[in-house]
């Protein structure tokens, strides 16, 4: 017996020429990988990225911490008084330091004339000049 393949017979078990539909076959599913392999580095860019800013948004924080606590703690030693000559109130003080507080004085309603009212006199025994009196 003859254990030797004819080159008829390899010709048919080796298909040297890949036919068309199989090319583009082929061309398809190596753009799919490689789309596939770009999305997965953009989003480990993306993750390192907002890794990093969190790490840097902490170390910013920690580093202002004592700053910001010797604020708080200033502002808390103020008496009413004081806190409301610089426009705030005390129930204001947790909120200093977010980014968005703005003192509910200086906040005027939409429907609120643009005039600034009559600031209120230091003593309340006295009396401000009413308008019908002018």
């Amino acid at each position: 017996m003859d254990a030797r393949i004819t080159k008829e017979e390899t010709a048919l078990l080796l298909n040297l020429a890949p036919s068309r539909s199989a090319r583009e076959v082929e061309a398809i599913r190596l753009a799919a990988i490689r789309a596939r392999d770009e999305a997965i580095g953009q989003a480990i860019a993306r993750g390192v990225s907002a890794l990093w800013r969190g790490i840097r948004a902490a170390a910013l924080f920690l580093l202002d911490y004592p700053r910001r606590r010797a604020v708080f703690e200033q502002l808390q030693a103020m008496s009413d008084r004081e806190l409301a000559d610089i426009g705030l109130e005390r129930a204001d003080l947790a909120r200093v330091f977010d980014e968005d507080f703005v003192p509910r004085r200086l906040v005027t309603p939409a429907a609120a004339p643009a005039v600034p009212a009559a600031p209120a006199p230091a003593n309340s025994n006295l009396a401000l000049p009413s308008k019908a009196a002018a």
